[in-house]
């Protein structure tokens, strides 16, 4: 499985979630530095470590053909603190889903 490797527009608790209640290798872009990183630089670290990167950012990574891209839009998760809880569970049943994802767009409902 290719871990999940979320963008700074998602809550980093998330992919805290991920990894506590899930047991998924979850990481935020923070958690390594990345946070404020050109959206190219963050795709050729997330391809380099066998990452699929998450993120609301479809133009920015759209060109990205020989990386696993999970694309989900903020606007449709929920406000406030239930964010993380709920983003966490759609990464995770999509990984469930996609025990071994192909390269390119992938759009988690």
């Amino acid at each position: 499985m290719t871990h999940p490797l979320l963008d700074e527009l998602f809550p980093l608790r998330a992919a805290e979630l991920l990894r506590e209640q899930y047991g998924h290798q979850a990481t935020h872009v923070a958690e390594f530095g990345l946070d404020a990183t050109d959206d190219a630089d963050i795709a050729t670290f997330a391809r380099a470590n066998d990452w699929a990167m998450v993120t609301e950012n479809v133009s920015d990574f759209a060109r990205e053909s020989d990386l696993v891209l999970v694309f989900v839009l903020e606007r449709n998760l929920p406000a406030g603190g239930a964010q993380a809880a709920a983003f966490a569970e759609l990464l995770d049943r999509w990984i469930q889903e996609h025990p071994d994802p192909y390269l390119g767009a992938h759009w988690p409902t």
